[in-house]
């Protein structure tokens, strides 16, 4: 048996070490809950499929227990983190030479791409997003898919349901539209608030992402249509497509000619019309 302090100090530091280090220095405006149990946090890491030798990019990664479980996998991390108190802490728990490089700043800001520029190969993403600004930062790693390989995510239960949503799930909206034009995405974990120091007040869930190559709608013109479509179909909820078109103010008589010409009936509601039919009528409209 290996004594503990013959170990490395990287594998010797667990993550309840950090969050005790970290003390009561959590922020509500960060949206700042830690994940200890190291059976979940090895779990996520699993599901991110991190492995030696991987480039992992991680927002947000408050005291540092799921950074720390990714750099004993072996894999290297890059951490975007806003708070200065925890970007002081971080700096002095966790060391440069075990694969680990700190980034301060706003995520919604920070420059991904030259992160991402910076170590040769692909990445991953995998982090428990902050979740006051969980899609916006989703969208902006979506625009990295020449680097980034595959994403897991973790958001509030009710953001990560309506990400993976299809037509005809509760859940289903613009937002399920939107996720499907850069990535397939499926739910992996849900985990109850009893998970987190502090417990926060809902619960949460882990979603994977298989970033695609290329957006289904390469062509910019036809992909900004595509959005203008789909966002103007959900302004208002449950009623019928045609309804939640007429902020495109286009003449009904078109917006009727283009959900047939998709093989919609003009009764259909968006919550039923899947990314395809969708854009079907979005071409439509575009070229009549």
């Amino acid at each position: 048996m290996v004594d503990q302090h013959d170990k490395h100090p990287l594998q010797a530091l667990s993550p309840g070490d950090l969050l005790r280090s970290f003390g009561q220095r959590t922020k509500k405006q960060f949206g700042q809950h830690f994940l200890v149990d190291p059976r979940i946090l090895g779990e996520i890491a699993r599901l991110g499929k991190v492995a030696p030798g991987d480039h992992v990019l991680e927002v947000g990664p408050g005291c540092g227990t799921l950074t720390l479980t990714m750099l004993q996998a072996g894999a290297t991390v890059d951490a975007i983190e806003i708070d200065r108190d925890a970007v002081a802490f971080l700096q002095e728990s966790l060391a440069e030479d075990w694969g680990f490089k700190l980034h301060a700043g706003d995520a919604l800001k920070a420059d991904i791409a030259g992160i991402l520029a910076s170590r040769a190969g692909t990445w991953k993403a995998v982090a428990n997003l902050p979740y006051n600004v969980g899609t916006e930062v989703t969208f902006r790693l979506f625009e990295q898919r020449e680097r980034l390989q595959r994403m897991t995510l973790m958001y509030q239960r009710e953001v990560a349901q309506r990400m993976v949503a299809r037509e005809g799930d509760d859940a289903y909206g613009a937002l399920s539209v939107m996720v499907r034009l850069y990535a397939d995405a499926e739910l992996v974990m849900h985990l109850p608030p009893g998970a987190f120091v502090p417990p926060p007040k809902v619960h949460s869930s882990v979603v994977n992402f298989e970033l695609l190559p290329e957006t289904r709608i390469e062509d910019e013109a036809r992909r900004e249509f595509f959005v203008k479509v789909v966002k103007s179909a959900f302004q208002v909820r449950r009623k019928t497509l045609p309804n939640g078109l007429k902020a495109l103010k286009l003449p009904r008589e078109r917006v009727i000619s283009a959900i047939e010409s998709a093989g919609l009936s003009p009764k259909v509601r968006p919550e039923r019309v899947g990314f395809e039919a969708f854009l079907a009528v979005a071409d439509a409209l575009r070229q009549g």
